[in-house]
């Protein structure tokens, strides 16, 4: 793992501790490389710096170790605030690690300082698992409140009653930008010198939200309604970019649902910049834009066909057939592209093994539309249920099922001589399902398991076989969906779609019926 500490950047904001006012951590627990192509870091690393109050960054390097700033080489003792950017239920443990590794007691309780914040996706969706660690957690998105809450916290007066704050026992809800032409966008954002990778590259967020309604999907739910920046906007952001940068990162939720694309890619291309993008939503490109796509430098394309059966397609409200993968896989073979990536899921409601009768003759259509076998890699995943989706009360698929249909991805992959093939263990499948959708009950298994690493452990399966086994559970029973009806953790946090209607699209997805959202 690199080190932080190694790597050159640009456009790195160093202050005079003495002069700043509020001393803020920005802490990512995940590797450096990951944080930086995240732009929520670059944003707010430039939004905070650009008043007199201090930000430097923190980044995960391993467990046990003593996290410091990139900046100062400061612990995070030496901060007012510690703000954790927690993007997925696998980082909890990381960030939980950090802030025992400084010192910092765990329990809210238990401590004078600093003030810990979390937001991000995952706390988005679902704050309750972290609540008993995290002091206030921002719903949603930060632009729109973030000076009222610094000066606030430089003021050491609670932030409660700001809107998009919860505090653990308080209601709460969820703001988001409605305007993206007047939100900022970073455009000093730091990036590296060498070592390549997204953090060589501009980060461009042309949309958010998406309003397609994959029912298992948290972002589409959590950060509706679908906003584009205008092609204006888009053109001044690029403008901006520094001189040396040559490669630009879109970010977006529905990249090509965005109304001026082609427009916006042109832009790029004029400017001779190259880029990259998500992954491909499913449905009738025109070439011209898959040539745009290509002349920007993009050789491998990622799609999630999720499964094979167009049955469960409308279950998981994935509107395509296959006949429509393999034309929109012919293109982009014929416009340049030399690899695909794709993803599948198991365990969507409702699947049976006969559900994967037409795998073998969907992959032998993505080699008919011009791809060898060993430029096509595969994906596959349990279908984990996130909180405030419509499959928040689905069930994780049993590990003997999911081995089982496993074996059946392995063997028509190999009859192709498909290759890369790789897939999550089901045990972190169930840990991700179990943390996406507790209450309370994760506080003593998430401090466990930091405790756990403190005598040695690796964080890995064995520290929580060990604590699960301790508190009398197992990865097949960690998980246990919630009934229809009974009350939910997260639900005194209102969001963009409400409870009742998420609970319809699960009756819908179960009937095998489209959607109402």
């Amino acid at each position: 793992m690199r080190r932080p500490a190694a790597v050159r950047e640009r456009n790195v904001v160093i202050k005079d501790r003495r002069k700043a006012g509020l001393k803020f951590a920005l802490a990512y627990p995940s590797p450096y490389d990951v944080g930086m192509s995240n732009l929520a870091v670059r944003l707010l690393y430039e939004l905070i710096n650009s008043r007199n109050d201090l930000c430097e960054r923190f980044f995960f390097t391993g467990y046990g170790d003593l996290p410091r700033s990139l900046e100062s080489r400061m612990p995070l003792t030496e901060y007012d605030v510690v703000g954790f950017s927690v993007q997925h239920e696998m980082d909890y443990v990381r960030m939980l690690d950090m802030l025992s590794s400084s010192g910092i007691p765990l329990r809210r309780e238990d401590r004078r300082g600093p003030v810990i914040l979390a937001g991000g996706p995952a706390v988005t969706s679902n704050p309750l698992p972290l609540a008993a660690f995290v002091d206030y957690f921002v719903m949603g998105e930060v632009e729109q409140i973030l000076d009222r809450m610094l000066d606030a916290l430089a003021a050491k007066e609670p932030i409660s009653s700001i809107p998009g704050i919860y505090s653990y026992g308080s209601p709460a809800e969820r703001i988001y930008v409605r305007d993206l032409d007047r939100a900022y966008h970073a455009v000093n954002q730091v990036h590296a010198v060498s070592g390549g990778g997204f953090t060589s590259t501009f980060l461009l967020e042309i949309s958010r939200g998406c309003h397609r309604g994959c029912r298992f999907c948290m972002e589409c739910f959590i950060y509706r309604p679908m906003r584009e920046r205008s092609l204006g906007a888009i053109r001044s952001i690029v403008g901006q970019i520094p001189p040396g940068l040559k490669r630009v990162t879109c970010i977006s939720s529905a990249f090509f649902d965005h109304s001026q694309l082609p427009g916006v890619l042109s832009e790029l291309k004029a400017r001779g910049l190259g880029f990259s993008f998500p992954s491909i939503r499913i449905s009738q490109i025109p070439e011209d834009v898959l040539d745009l796509l290509v002349s920007g430098g993009q050789r491998t394309i990622t799609l999630a066909p999720e499964t094979p059966s167009e049955r469960l397609r409308r279950v998981i409200n994935k509107r395509f057939t296959d006949d429509q993968l393999i034309a929109l896989l012919s293109a982009a073979r014929r416009s340049g592209i030399r690899s695909v990536k794709l993803y599948f899921m198991i365990g969507i409601p409702g699947e049976t093994a006969s559900d994967l009768s037409g795998l073998r003759q969907m992959l032998s259509g993505v080699l008919s539309a011009g791809f060898s076998p060993e430029s096509v890699h595969i994906s596959i995943n349990p279908m984990i249920p996130k909180s405030n989706t419509p499959f928040q009360w689905a069930p994780l698929v049993p590990e003997e099922e999911y081995k089982e249909r496993l074996a059946v991805f392995r063997r028509a992959c190999s009859d192709l001589r498909i290759r890369r093939i790789e897939s999550m263990d089901y045990r972190w499948g169930a840990v991700q399902a179990y943390l996406s959708t507790a209450g309370s009950d994760a506080w003593d298994i998430l401090e466990a398991i930091t405790l756990d690493l403190r005598t040695g452990g690796q964080g890995d399966l064995g520290a929580w076989r060990r604590v699960l086994k301790a508190s009398g559970k197992d990865f097949r029973t960690i998980y246990r969906p919630w009934p229809e009806g009974a009350p939910l953790p997260w639900e005194m946090i209102k969001g963009a779609m409400p409870e009742s209607i998420l609970l319809d699209e699960y009756r819908r997805a179960v009937r095998g019926n489209d959607t109402d959202v």
